[in-house]
């Protein structure tokens, strides 16, 4: 066995630790230590209840749900490779992580009034049970045979695994639209294109949804 394995293997447990310490128990490196290459859903905020209840509900296979308190935002939304498949709050949130976001597809789900300059794709919901089903929804999301996959990916409609960030995000999002900058998508085409999908990333409006081959 190699340093590094038996180096992860050691870190495995205080990591999985970390990711359910309280958030008053933890500094932004603790944080950060526990953010891995897995669907990740931030969950913003300085009660830690809506975070313990969406873990409670969602189906851990597909998404991990990261409690981070408000002042720890920016650190965790930077450690989220290339960026956070989702971000859920009720409350504030820094300008800063606010700008790390902007032009970029994450989904957003938000209790109440988003803060000012979140995407304009962001869905609200009044009660938890709102906002839970639409984090489910975007979960289960279906469009011409792709889903998302366990983990992270799409499963194409030819059974195969797509690594694309932004493919998962108009999934999810399908057929709501992203506001997003288009050069985050390229890679959404390419993944398309190769698995003979007749879907392209197109601007409509303002924003980039999933569009027939014809209209993108």
């Amino acid at each position: 066995m190699s340093v590094d394995t038996v180096q992860r293997a050691l870190l495995m447990p205080a990591q999985r630790n970390a990711s359910k310490m309280p958030a008053h128990g933890r500094d932004a490196a603790a944080v950060v230590s526990t953010l891995g290459g897995e669907r990740t859903a931030l969950v913003v905020g300085d009660d830690p209840e809506l975070a313990v209840a969406l873990r409670d509900r969602l189906d851990r296979a597909y998404v991990t749900v990261h409690e981070v308190r408000t002042s720890e935002a920016l650190v965790a939304v930077r450690a989220c490779a290339p960026w956070p498949w989702m971000l859920i709050g009720d409350g504030a949130v820094p300008a800063e992580a606010v700008a790390e976001l902007s032009g970029k597809p994450v989904l957003v789900v938000w209790r109440g009034e988003p803060p000012p300059g979140l995407p304009a794709h962001a869905v609200t919901a009044q009660r938890f049970a709102e906002l839970a089903a639409a984090v489910e929804g975007a979960l289960s999301a279906e469009v011409l045979g792709m889903r998302l996959a366990v983990g992270d990916g799409v499963v194409m409609p030819d059974g195969m695994h797509a690594g694309s960030a932004a493919l998962e995000a108009l999934v999810a999002a399908h057929p709501r639209q992203l506001f997003a900058a288009t050069h985050h998508f390229r890679s959404a085409e390419r993944t398309l294109s190769a698995h003979g999908v007749p879907l392209r990333p197109g601007r409509h409006g303002g924003a980039i949804a999933l569009l027939p081959v014809a209209d993108a």
